[in-house]
This record gives structure tokens, C-alpha cells and sequence, in this order.
């Protein structure tokens, strides 16, 4: 290092701690010592104590779903709580059950979209079937003003398939109201409901009242009936499938083209199981037509055609 820089470096370091002394004497206290220790850290202003809110578990959690929705993790894990009830058949409180029962007839609630309503009330029907030998009154109440007055189709269908399930635990009164409700279902033929309420009339004929009309006279004139939506005359044609009562209206359908497609296959599928040889022309004839009714032509005529040589087939039975 030159002569010059070494008195230039000199002087920055005279320079610093002329500036670092500064810096001390303007932070000591008047009339006191400067201190070298760290001055001890403050402690935080305590924080303002707010205890979080538990959120609803179980039981609870279903209520509050079911009253004012909740997020898509609370409406499934309500969907979950209830059907594992169901599942393990663990039953309800009295106090459970009437809150239950409640908030279903409260209705939907105003933020809740139709799908997780009718998942969380067919779940909660279930739940509700479970731990009692016999309904009560509320909840049957409450099934019967849905199947009938519910603007949503599918709740309804769910109203009425509980509504069968709990027909047989029913006190006899209880009874003859449900038949009466499915009557007026039958009697409406604009009803989307008839077919899963003729599949319940068929199912209680051994408690039909006298005078009241069979199941099988029933489906086959609303099988019949043009004016009836086409998925209910299916639906009643298969309700008296295992009856060979039912081959009549089954060759009049099937060669009818003005029938609906879906109802002419239903009806070629049922003279396969029931027709006599004859019935193998019909059979053949209908499959000529094209290809969509050879669908259903072609089984019909190998089952009819296996059943007259010895060799059954098992019979397939549509969901219903």
C-alpha cells in the first residue's frame, strides 16, 4: 500500500468511529451509562383471544345441513353419517328421530341444489326405517305429501319406494290411506310416478281391499293405454311378466308399429317367454322389420324356440 492510500484508509477509520460515537451519545439515556448489552426484547401485545366456534359433528352436522346446507365436505359427510346409520342399523334417538322428521318437512333449504337435496333425503329415509318395529305416524305423513305434491319427479319416486318398504309394519289404517294414495297415482294418467306405484299395487295385492281392481287387470289396461307415458306402459307390461295371461296384449303390441319401439320389444321379450310355436312367425316377422327390433325378435325366438325343446333359459328381469 503507497504512503497516500494508507493515509487515506486512516482517516475512514477515524471518520467510522467518529460517526459510531455519535450514534451512542444521541441513544444514551440523559445522565446515564451507556450500556453494551442487547436491550431486552419486549414482550407482543397480547392477541385479542377469540375461541373458534366447533363445527357440528355427527348428528348435529346432518341438522344443520339439512337447514341451512353447508359446503360440498359438509353435505357429503352428513350423506355419510346417515347412511352409515342405516348401514349398521343403529337407529335414532326418539328426540333424533322427530328432529329428523322435521327438517325434512322444512324442505330444501334456498342454497342447496336438487341433487344433494335428493341424495340427503333418500338417506335420511333410510336412516329413519331403521330401529323401530313399526313407522310412526310423522314420517309416514311426511312420505305421503311428497309421493303426491312434490314437483320433483325423482323425490317422488324416492317417496314411494319407502313408502313400500314400511307398507307391511303399517297398522292396518295406516294401510288402506297408502292404497288409496297409489290408487290416485294409477288413476292419473299423466302421472310419471304409475309405474313404480303399480310395482308396489302388484306387490300388495294379498291386502287389497274387496272391490278393489287386481294388479294384473290394472297393468295390462295401462300397458294398453296410448295415452299413458311410454315408460309407465313398460313399466306395466313387465309388472305382469311372469303371468302368460299377459301373451294376448303382448302379440297386439308387438305387431303394432304404431307402437312405441321400447314398448314392442318389451312385449317380444315376454312372447319369447310365454308364446306357443306359432309364435315363432311373429317373432321372425317383427325382426325383418330392422334391426332395432331384431334386437329384441331374435332372443325372444331362441328362448321361445329353447323352452319348446326342453332347455329353459334363466330369465332376465329389468330393474325396476
Amino acid at each position: 500500500m503507497t504512503g497516500k492510500l494508507r493515509r487515506l484508509s486512516g482517516l475512514s477509520i477515524v471518520a467510522g468511529c467518529a460517526v459510531l460515537a455519535f450514534a451512542v451519545w444521541r441513544t444514551a439515556p440523559p445522565g446515564g451509562s451507556i450500556s453494551t448489552k442487547a436491550p431486552a426484547s419486549q414482550p407482543s401485545p397480547p392477541k385479542e383471544n377469540v375461541a373458534a366456534q366447533p363445527k357440528p359433528r355427527g348428528f348435529d352436522q346432518v341438522l344443520a345441513v339439512l337447514a341451512k346446507s353447508g359446503t360440498p365436505l359438509e353435505v357429503e359427510q352428513a350423506i355419510i353419517f346417515l347412511d352409515t346409520t342405516a348401514r349398521l342399523r343403529k337407529g335414532m334417538t326418539d328426540a333424533q328421530h322427530t328432529a329428523l322428521v322435521a327438517a325434512l318437512e322444512r324442505g330444501t333449504p334456498a342454497a342447496m341444489v336438487e341433487g344433494a337435496w335428493s341424495h340427503l333425503f333418500n338417506s335420511a329415509c333410510n336412516a329413519l326405517a331403521t330401529g323401530r318395529p313399526a313407522p310412526d305416524e310423522d314420517l309416514l305423513s311426511l312420505l305421503e305429501h311428497v309421493a303426491a305434491a312434490d314437483p320433483r319427479p325423482i323425490l317422488r319416486l324416492y317417496a314411494l319406494q319407502h313408502i313400500g318398504c314400511h307398507y307391511a309394519a303399517a297398522a292396518p289404517e295406516s294401510r288402506r290411506r297408502l292404497r288409496a294414495l297409489v290408487q290416485r297415482m294409477l288413476a292419473d294418467p299423466s302421472s310419471q310416478t304409475a309405474g313404480t306405484a303399480l310395482v308396489l299395487w302388484r306387490s300388495w295385492e294379498k291386502t287389497a281391499g274387496p272391490g278393489e281392481i287386481t294388479s294384473f287387470d290394472l297393468s295390462r289396461a295401462i300397458a294398453a293405454d296410448p295415452g299413458r307415458p311410454v315408460d309407465v306402459r313398460v313399466a306395466a307390461l313387465h309388472a305382469v311378466g311372469d303371468d302368460p295371461g299377459v301373451l294376448e296384449l303382448a302379440r297386439a303390441l308387438a305387431l303394432n308399429r304404431a307402437q312405441p319401439m321400447i314398448l314392442r320389444k318389451a312385449a317380444l321379450n315376454l312372447i319369447g317367454r310365454h308364446g306357443v310355436r306359432e309364435d315363432l312367425e311373429t317373432l321372425r316377422l317383427c325382426s325383418r322389420e330392422g334391426s332395432r327390433l331384431a334386437q329384441a325378435g331374435d332372443p325372444a325366438a331362441r328362448s321361445l324356440q329353447d323352452r319348446l325343446a326342453g332347455r329353459p333359459q334363466p330369465v332376465l328381469r329389468p330393474y325396476q
